[in-house]
């Protein structure tokens, strides 16, 4: 588990290949061993490059993808934001796989959130 990608950059002075060489090193190793790999990168250190080749490589490498945002309408109570999850590795027994796509709202509560579809609880 990597916590956050973009202080690995910051410590690698600036280099995202340095960053991506460890990505793809800790992505063998995981996989050669059944296991996986969960990394946090926020999204917004990068909103104002040209190129974003770091966080592209990532989305390409991942199966599952999880972005958290607000809500687009902007600021609600009963909700604090929404959740986007991407699997990119669902097969349907035929060899084919697909992407399922999925969107949720949370809510912050003092010690846990409650994640439920859009319009079924507020």
């Amino acid at each position: 588990m990597i916590d956050d990608i973009s202080l690995m950059e910051v410590a690698a002075n600036g280099s995202s290949n340095h960053v991506l060489d460890f990505l793809h090193y800790c992505y063998t190793l995981t996989a050669q061993f059944g296991c996986s790999l969960v990394a946090l990168n926020h999204d917004d250190i990068y909103s104002s490059m040209e190129g974003p080749t770091l966080i592209l490589q990532m989305e390409y490498l991942a199966d599952v993808m999880i972005k958290a945002e607000p809500l687009a309408t902007g600021l609600a109570t009963d909700v604090h934001g929404q959740l986007t999850v991407l699997n990119k590795g669902i097969s349907d027994g035929l060899g084919n796989s697909r992407k399922k796509l999925r969107n949720f709202h949370f809510k912050v509560k003092e010690n846990s959130v409650d994640y439920f579809y859009p319009g079924t609880q507020g």
